[in-house]
């Protein structure tokens, strides 16, 4: 599997973007490639691109994520869980697949 760069953390989306993409993807249901299609911007495409990555387990996120220092995927790591947290309390819970 060849990793990937995570381009934005889960701590620099606002909340309201996150909630809204977190909705039309795992909510409504919309494929991440239709959504990217609708994104404005080169920002709201990253921010989709790591949005799309809360229903992949931790276990396969350690694998996939690329870092130049161990802190960094903890923290990445660390705001996602965070992330789900916030998510689940204000009622869009994301199930891992």
């Amino acid at each position: 599997m060849e990793k990937v760069k995570a381009s934005v953390c889960y701590c620099r989306i606002p909340f309201r973007k996150l909630a809204e993409l977190v909705r039309l993807r795992f909510v409504e249901g919309f494929q991440t490639e239709e959504l990217m299609k609708r994104m404005k911007s080169e920002r709201e495409r990253e921010y989709l691109a790591t949005v799309a990555l809360l229903d992949v387990s931790e276990k396969d996120l350690i694998h996939m994520i690329e870092a130049e220092k161990p802190d960094e995927l903890r923290h990445f790591l660390d705001c996602r869980a965070h992330a789900l947290e916030i998510l689940k309390s204000n009622g869009l819970e994301v199930k891992e697949r």
